[in-house]
């Protein structure tokens, strides 16, 4: 399995629960789960991460931390918008990272903002994904609605995007959820060859056991990656209940093999391949 979404942060960023989020903390997770590979993410949140990291930049933290864990690979976190986006993403997928994270509420960025042009043009051009954050997360819903993305798409048709959570957030009901899937159906291979794909992050729960089930149906399973939005904030145990219910969400879907074995690694795979 080569699974999506893990948050890494360095030890003591929650006070609590020092070791929440650290790497050695990742590594065991998988070996339990059985998951050989996870794409992880620089730290850009925490009550304590800025402190810990002394101010040390992000992505070269995480890079100079992973060179112990082969198995994890890493993702670019900096925001479209930023002075020095390029410059970061440039180098650290030079170094081996597969993608990058943006969460627009969070880092303030419009998703479609001519002002990101020049990264995405980058992006596209160095063969990552970019993935953002759709679900509902505070900050203006007009700035990161999931529709934002076929802008992008058309003014960068080589661009590989991942929708994560498709655009839904626990308790809203469907929030987004039709905006990401028509995005993801009109940049699909009726019309283009296409390159966005829909993050199942968080879509695995019984709630929302119908909407995944439609986005395997509508965008197919080599459209789908499986994120595990890691750590679980009540610490290990309940990382693995979480990962194992999700699992049998996506099970009862009765799905083929080959489905499953895209979902859970198979799509990261062919999309982190250049």
């Amino acid at each position: 399995m080569f699974l999506n979404h893990c948050h890494i942060f360095p030890h003591g960023a929650f006070p609590d629960r020092p070791e929440l989020g650290t790497l050695p903390e990742l590594a065991r997770f998988m070996d339990e789960c059985g998951i050989e590979t996870t794409v992880a993410f620089a730290p850009f949140w925490g009550p304590r991460t800025k402190e810990c990291l002394a101010g040390e930049e992000i992505n070269a933290w995480l890079y100079r931390n992973l060179q112990s864990y082969p198995n994890i690979r890493g993702a670019v976190t900096v925001s479209p918008a930023a002075a020095d986006a390029c410059e970061l993403t440039a180098e650290y997928v030079a170094k081996g990272f597969v993608g990058v994270k943006t969460h627009p509420p969070v880092m303030g960025f419009r998703i479609d903002d001519p002002a990101c042009d020049e990264f995405y043009a980058l992006a596209a051009e160095l063969g990552v994904f970019v993935l953002f954050h759709t679900g509902v997360h505070g900050g203006r819903l007009v700035d990161y609605q999931p529709l934002l993305i076929d802008n992008i798409m058309h003014r960068h048709p080589d661009l590989k995007v991942v929708i994560e959570h498709m655009g839904v957030s626990d308790g809203i009901g469907r929030g987004f959820f039709d905006q990401a899937l028509a995005v993801i159906f009109n940049h699909g291979s009726r019309w283009c060859k296409g390159g966005v794909y829909a993050g199942l992050t968080g879509l695995a729960k019984p709630q929302h056991r119908q909407l995944l089930a439609d986005t395997l149906q509508e965008a197919g399973s080599q459209r789908c990656v499986f994120g595990l939005d890691w750590p679980h904030m009540d610490g290990h145990a309940a990382a693995i209940a979480r990962y194992e219910a999700e699992l049998a969400v996506l099970r009862s879907l009765r799905l083929t093999t080959e489905q499953v074995d895209d979902v859970l690694g198979g799509t990261l795979a062919e999309l982190t391949a250049r």
